[in-house]
């Protein structure tokens, strides 16, 4: 990993601990040298790697004290990295409020701001790496969603909306009707990570209202304040069919059914059936994968079958899997959640091979160190019986 360039430089292409030490650069030509460069010393530096890590969710109560503990070392055991405590949505610790002890933050008194996602941090020369920790209050819903706006086309409105709370498992639901309408209708959000909706099927130059409901483990949240917005009109008059069924326009395409992931040989196959309903709507598939437990999006791909090869996926990790079935008026489904977990096939593949390897020297060095030996034990007979 170390290499020599022609400028006269020495390029480390994978830096480990063997590489720190005192090095200098010696010039020639042919008249001789004049000497060694000053001696120059290099440092291995590591990020540093936590000892101890806040868990994932604290649970309180109003007025209660949460304590999170933290601590990290550098890589050499010995030297503490600096740790500091912030919060991940960007707004200050609770002024007054919370102390921290070496890596442990205590915060007390808690109220209904200090609900939230925290993390440890721990830096020193060569990174900084993070910790997660989540406070939640018990009996306190999630606040509504704010912000609310939309566009539209003739029959359909997509809005998008701010999360009023940041948590991972936050769901949300659109209620949805037209303006003058005393009944409401419902769509869940089924990728809990997308703030947009497209409710499709409305009537063209009507006004719809919308409300967005946010849910977490303790229940429903509150409603988002009403927000109103108008279909675009369409350049001619639908002729009205009084036998049309009035939950036509309503109407949306359905989840793939019975999603689940196989390995067949080398591969993990993925495979679905279609949606039962609105199929002659469908556009395309999207399949989406994330890395857990971070669920952090990992990969994307758009299909018009029923089953993918996951050519992308990291050994040693688990991941969350999901299909979506796409509609020709850009209306999403999702089918159920797949949980898998990647077994290091190569890592464990290549210790076998190199502990067959060892194995069949060591056999080799012990045939050999017999065959020199009784070699020795022939040689020192026929001595013995030349003497005699």
């Amino acid at each position: 990993g170390v290499f020599y360039n022609r400028n006269g430089s020495l390029q480390f292409d994978k830096v480990d601990d063997s590489h720190a030490g005192r090095y200098s650069c010696t010039p020639y030509n042919d008249l001789g040298t004049d000497g060694p460069s000053p001696i120059i010393n290099v440092i291995v530096q590591r990020p540093p790697f936590f000892t101890i890590k806040p868990k994932l969710v604290y649970v309180t109560k109003m007025g209660g004290t949460v304590q999170m503990h933290c601590d990290a070392r550098d890589r050499d055991g010995y030297h503490i990295p600096q740790i500091t405590w912030i919060k991940k949505d960007g707004s200050l610790l609770p002024y007054g409020r919370f102390s921290v002890n070496g890596g442990n933050i205590t915060i007390e008194d808690i109220v209904e701001s200090d609900r939230g996602i925290y993390g440890c941090q721990a830096t020193n020369e060569a990174a900084t790496v993070t910790a997660d920790a989540e406070i939640m209050i018990e009996n306190v819903s999630p606040r509504a969603p704010y912000n609310l706006t939309g566009n539209s086309t003739d029959t359909s409105i997509t809005i998008r909306w701010a999360p009023g709370y940041i948590r991972q498992y936050l769901e949300y639901i659109i209620w949805y009707r037209l303006a003058e309408a005393p009944e409401w209708r419902t769509l869940k959000v089924n990728d809990k990570h997308v703030l947009e909706a497209t409710i499709t099927n409305l009537q063209p130059a009507r006004e719809y209202e919308f409300m967005v409901l946010c849910q977490d483990n303790y229940g429903d949240g509150m409603f988002s304040k009403a927000f109103r917005y108008f279909t675009k009109p369409t350049e001619f008059e639908q002729p009205e069919n009084g036998l049309q069924d009035a939950l036509l326009q309503f109407s949306q395409i359905g989840s793939p059914r019975n999603f689940y992931v196989r390995k067949e040989q080398d591969n993990f196959v993925a495979r679905w059936e279609p949606p039962e309903l609105g199929l002659d709507q469908l556009r395309f598939y999207i399949l989406r994968w994330w890395i857990e437990p971070q669920h952090k999006l990992h990969g994307s791909a758009e299909t018009s079958e029923t089953h993918y090869i996951l050519e992308q996926l990291d050994e040693d990790e688990m991941y969350t899997i999901q299909v979506f079935a796409l509609s020709t008026t850009n209306y999403t489904s999702g089918s159920n959640e797949y949980e898998l977990y990647v077994y290091p096939y190569r890592r464990v593949k290549v210790m076998t091979v190199s502990g067959v390897l060892i194995l069949l020297f060591c056999l080799a060095v012990i045939s050999t160190l017999l065959y020199m030996k009784r070699k020795r034990i022939r040689q020192l007979r026929e001595a013995e019986n030349m003497k005699i």
